[in-house]
């Protein structure tokens, strides 16, 4: 009911007669599989000059093919997990709960799936990035044998995972992303020029593009839901349709494909090149996916290439490197596996889009980067207002200060409840932090706590705040204003109206102290949360003050000043630095009335 009244009467229609067609799902997929099609294909992607490509990058694909190969692979960029080889294509690796393959996939619900098993997970070893990884190492080193092993390991998953059975053919964003990698790995074996080798690859070719590309273009995301995922999936069909061109009888051509595109980016990211879903992980996510589809069909017309531009640059501006703790949900996805290590994949765009040397994976992959991007001024506030972001750095102190409104359109699906949130990093380490997302499915308590009011540090009444409030896993009910920001005198200055209450907080950073002052009023006792990231470790030093160590950092000094402060105390805090990760960090929590100053500075 409640994800009904997020939607529209033609929403509503269309999903009615959207369901009602999935009745024959099965029956067309099996039509299409068995259509004889042409699969002639151009070149797109463009693979770059293997003269060109830097050693370090050689030297890592060969590497992580090897672990790849035995079945060793890093989920989310972290996580340690034997898949099988080939990949056990139905299992939470992480659990070990398998999902029976031959349900009819209109019948699953991957939302709750049994023994708390999380669909993201699974959906993790099924987008093939890992099979484009081997075929980078066989295209660049020299050897076939990577390559030989992905297309077996493709062949078991078509064998396993029939058109509309399962749960890798519940989400049209997954199949667009196995396309999206689908395209680059066709590409890599056609240029090794091995007959036998492009023999198998149209076998494969044959058993996957045209199923895979009618599916999305039928299931394809629309209006509340549309968010990063219809992004994906238009992204995904202009790449396929630009490889081989006898998709666009099947689906639409390619002009009309790119209209619809160029409506959701200039729908979906705010004129400063924010993202509105307020999710900074989904931020380069749905970026890397535009600048893709860009790159096959020729470009984007004007007013859609300057607002990526614009996008990069916010990416630049608001990402810090190298402890990146984003805002907002994250599931630590990637589009495509081009950065040299996917744990540093953040800041190897960020190089990239800077023409700086740890970007030159990527530039080798992708070629320059959008013109104009420049490094944000130092000691000196910026900020994206119609995005609610305002970032000061300078050779000491980040401090990123969030003013956003919770998310895009009726669901804000990936928005969290941080308005007025401050994230601090002290030398490049993380210092105050914004504790992530934990799971989607799996552990829907634990992701509501890191999402609510209290889990973030901006000021929340002792009592608790009952808006907005979380109506589903990815809706949200009853959404606060947008906050107010502005810059006076070089002090960032926010400000949320909500329950009939307006709070304020303003931060003043210089070379030597970040201050920060919270103003409340006295009728209510307030609760500020200074989260720390993992490493730090916090000592009381005087009364109203304490110490912050790190192994790889001079200690950090804070001051609490406020004639109102009622207590004070350490405690511990839950975190998620990555998808599915969960640590306990240290805290500080504050319960005033007023006004409370909390400035930070480095020891001495």
């Amino acid at each position: 009911m409640q994800r009904l009244r997020a939607m529209s009467v033609g929403e509503i229609t269309r999903r009615v007669a959207e369901r009602l067609g999935r009745r024959n799902e099965i029956a067309n997929l099996r039509r299409i599989s068995r259509r004889t099609w042409d699969g002639t294909f151009t070149e797109v992607p463009k693979l770059p000059r293997r003269d060109q490509v830097p050693p370090e990058l050689c030297r890592q694909l060969a590497a992580d093919a090897e672990r790849l190969m035995r079945g060793e692979w890093d989920l989310f960029g972290w996580k340690c997990v034997e898949v099988g080889a080939p990949p056990c294509w139905h299992r939470d690796a992480t659990l070990g709960v398998v999902i029976d393959p031959d349900i009819p996939s209109r019948k699953l619900d991957h939302r709750h799936l049994q023994h708390d098993a999380d669909a993201r997970t699974i959906w993790e070893i099924n987008r093939w990035s890992e099979m484009t990884r081997m075929a980078m190492h066989s295209a660049l080193n020299d050897e076939v044998h990577a390559i030989r092993v992905s297309q077996l390991w493709l062949e078991d998953w078509c064998d396993r995972n029939p058109p509309g059975h399962g749960i890798n053919w519940t989400s049209p964003l997954e199949a667009g992303l196995r396309l999206m990698n689908f395209c680059w790995f066709d590409a890599l074996v056609r240029g090794c020029n091995d007959p036998e080798l492009a023999r198998r690859q149209d076998e494969l070719t044959a058993r996957i593009v045209p199923p895979h590309a009618w599916w999305i273009w039928q299931r394809r995301s629309f209006g509340s839901s549309a968010n990063n995922h219809l992004i994906g999936e238009l992204s995904a069909l202009l790449m396929a349709i630009s490889r081989w061109p006898a998709l666009a009888r099947m689906i639409h051509p390619t002009q009309h494909l790119v209209k619809l595109l160029e409506r959701e980016i200039l729908q979906q990211f705010a004129p400063d090149g924010g993202n509105k879903e307020q999710a900074l992980h989904y931020h380069l996510f749905a970026w890397e996916m535009c600048w893709h589809a860009g790159t096959a069909v020729g470009g984007f017309k004007a007013e859609v290439s300057e607002l990526l531009t614009k996008a990069a640059q916010y990416c630049v501006d608001v990402v810090e490197t190298p402890e990146c703790w984003d805002f907002g949900d994250s599931d630590d996805a990637q589009v495509l596996p081009l950065p040299l290590k996917r744990t540093n994949a953040a800041a190897e765009f960020r190089g990239w889009l800077l023409n700086r040397a740890d970007g030159a994976a990527l530039r080798f992959w992708l070629g320059e980067p959008p013109q104009g991007i420049k490094e944000a001024t130092r000691s000196k506030w910026l900020t994206h207002e119609q995005s609610g972001l305002a970032i000061w750095r300078d050779a000491r102190w980040t401090a990123r200060a969030d003013a956003s409104p919770l998310g895009l359109g009726s669901m804000a699906a990936h928005g969290h409840l941080d308005a007025l949130h401050v994230s601090l990093w002290f030398e490049q380490h993380a210092l105050i932090i914004d504790p992530g997302t934990g799971a989607y499915y799996g552990n829907p308590e634990l992701r509501a706590r890191l999402a609510s009011w209290e889990a973030h540090n901006g000021p929340v009444p002792v009592t608790g705040r009952s808006t907005p409030q979380r109506m589903g896993a990815f809706l949200w009910a009853k959404h606060h204003g947008k906050p107010d920001l502005e810059i006076s005198d070089d002090i960032c200055v926010m400000s949320l109206a909500c329950e009939g209450r307006r709070r304020q907080r303003a931060v003043h950073a210089t070379q030597d102290q970040v201050e920060i002052c919270d103003d409340v009023g006295l009728a209510t006792s307030h609760v500020v949360t200074w989260q720390l990231a993992p490493g730090w470790r916090v000592e009381q030093e005087h009364k109203n003050s304490f110490v912050c160590h790190h192994p790889e950092s001079i200690p950090v000094h804070a001051t609490l000043n406020g004639e109102a402060i009622e207590q004070w105390e350490l405690v511990e805090r839950e975190a998620s630095p990555h998808f599915r990760e969960r640590v306990t960090t240290q805290a500080v929590k504050i319960i005033f009335r007023g006004t409370l100053t909390t400035i930070w500075r480095k020891s001495g």
